[in-house]
């Protein structure tokens, strides 16, 4: 019997209809383009324990109760449709043409893994439903590449001997995964700045339903607001900036790619806090850390747009 090589366990992500109901027709598989490192997500499930007393001071074990899906996906942050799934999922919402408003419609998608290894033919596939994001980063740092990490939870793990019926998609040829020099009209309380670094957080805080009848439960619920920050560092030139961040609703918004190939973030109204000051690297730096609020006329806090 074949090991399995870490390098060769491939992720793919599929758009579910129904929650929990991962598609095996008529539907789109994705490549998921993650490190020969990323780890599997974990399935794990709650301990039920009992208390009654056995002979010779023995417990009477336990059962097992819900399962619950957790881990976290890192990827090269780029333009493709695995990644409109994904932020789909993060902000509740789907897309309106090209402009998804985060909302309160929320989403599921599956994740396979599969681990090449076994017998000659073999197939094992790590099959992970229900999945929701409950919350992403993109980074930005300049000379580096923009990278985004999504934090993921789902309600099913099935361990299949046959794969999914849908073949995988691969990324188009050409696809770019994005550099921090590829970041563009960035404006930050109508100032203009050099950037050293930018930080774009948003998380949700979803919650397991559980019912009578099932271990699966219903599809999640949200605890409490939206949070969404972006965080800027810059090189201190000025107090302009300071002056400029009122600490009002002021609209925070940048690009990532050209037109057809990248994504614009924006934070309509976005409370900033007093600058900081950090000396670092041979220079003076500022950071600001803008919180996302409701905007009224654009009826949400956060805006994802197809450029």
């Amino acid at each position: 019997m074949a090991l399995v090589s870490q390098s060769d366990i491939t992720h793919s992500l599929v758009a579910e209809t129904t929650y929990g109901v991962t598609p095996t027709a008529s539907a789109t598989r994705y490549a998921l383009p993650v490190s020969a490192d990323q780890a599997v997500l974990k399935a794990d499930a709650s301990t039920i324990a009992s208390p009654t007393k056995m002979p010779n001071r023995a417990s009477n074990g336990s059962r097992r109760g819900m399962l619950t899906v957790d881990g976290s996906m890192d990827v090269r942050f780029m333009r493709a449709p695995f990644m409109d799934i994904l932020l789909q999922s993060a902000l509740s919402n789907s897309y309106a043409t090209k402009v998804l408003k985060a909302g309160t419609v929320d989403s599921s998608f599956s994740v396979l893994t599969s681990l090449q290894g076994g017998a000659a033919g073999s197939q094992m596939i790590k099959q992970f439903g229900g999945c929701m994001v409950t919350g992403f980063s993109i980074a930005a740092k300049g000379n580096e590449e923009v990278t985004s990490s999504w934090d993921i939870m789902g309600s099913k793990a099935a361990n299949l001997n046959t794969d999914n019926a849908l073949t995988i998609t691969n990324l188009p040829a050409g696809t770019t995964e994005f550099l921090a020099s590829e970041l563009a009209n960035i404006t930050i309380a109508g100032q203009t700045l050099n950037i050293a670094e930018l930080t774009f957080e948003t998380k949700l805080d979803r919650t397991r339903r559980p019912i009578l009848t099932s271990n699966d439960g219903l599809a999640f619920g949200v605890n409490g607001t939206r949070e969404t920050t972006v965080t800027v560092k810059f090189y201190r030139e000025s107090f302009a900036i300071d002056s400029a961040v009122t600490g009002l609703a002021q609209a925070v918004t940048f690009d990532i790619g050209l037109t057809s190939t990248g994504y614009r973030f924006q934070l309509p109204a976005a409370y900033g806090s007093i600058v900081q000051d950090e000396l670092s690297d041979g220079s003076a730096f500022g950071t600001v850390v803008f919180t996302a609020g409701y905007d009224a006329t654009a009826q949400t806090d956060l805006i994802v747009t197809q450029l």
